[in-house]
């Protein structure tokens, strides 16, 4: 079953821990992980899990964030692709299924747009628009299956690091698009 994404993904809150930050930023509550969640702490150059450190870790840390473990978060993306020889668009929507397999990673990567906003950059892949016009009205179903398998061969491509993504594919039936005013 797909759960779907209500707040940050993967990253679900980073902190800049000191020296950093001012004396009075030291006061407030430290990270928490909660279930399906796990503390990544920076130091310098290397990242650790919170299990894989020793106990003095936390001290020495110069950054903290929280990573989302749950399986199969759902990032829900959506387009309209031209039907061929004719006015109509077919309504594509991907849900994209991502699971967190390296939380350090995901860390490590943590400036990149993939992971800064892993919704947007799923949804920036021009890939599904290589088929636009390629299917007459009525050919939902090889619309979707040539999407699945271009889908699914970017995936190895045009990956976010330290993240598994799977895309379901549904697409509606060609409908006259919505004319601009």
């Amino acid at each position: 079953m797909t759960s779907y994404m209500t707040r940050r993904y993967p990253i679900v809150r980073h902190r800049d821990l000191w020296p950093s930050l001012p004396w009075s930023a030291l006061r407030r509550r430290p990270l928490a992980a909660e279930a399906d969640e796990i503390l990544v702490y920076r130091t310098g150059r290397d990242t650790y899990t919170a299990g894989t450190a020793d106990t003095s870790l936390a001290a020495r840390a110069t950054a903290v964030s929280v990573v989302d473990l749950s399986r199969d978060v759902g990032l829900v993306v959506g387009w309209t692709l031209a039907a061929r020889d004719s006015a109509l668009d077919f309504p594509v929507t991907v849900t994209y299924r991502c699971t967190v397999l390296d939380p350090v990673a995901v860390v490590r990567a943590r400036n990149t747009d993939a992971v800064r906003n892993t919704r947007r950059f799923l949804a920036q892949d021009r890939t599904p628009f290589e088929l636009d016009g390629a299917f007459a009205p009525g050919d939902e179903r090889g619309l979707r299956g040539a999407l699945t398998m271009l889908l699914t061969a970017r995936s190895a491509r045009r990956t976010v690091p330290g993240v598994r993504v799977l895309a379901d594919v549904d697409v509606g039936p060609a409908d006259l698009h919505a004319m601009e005013a």
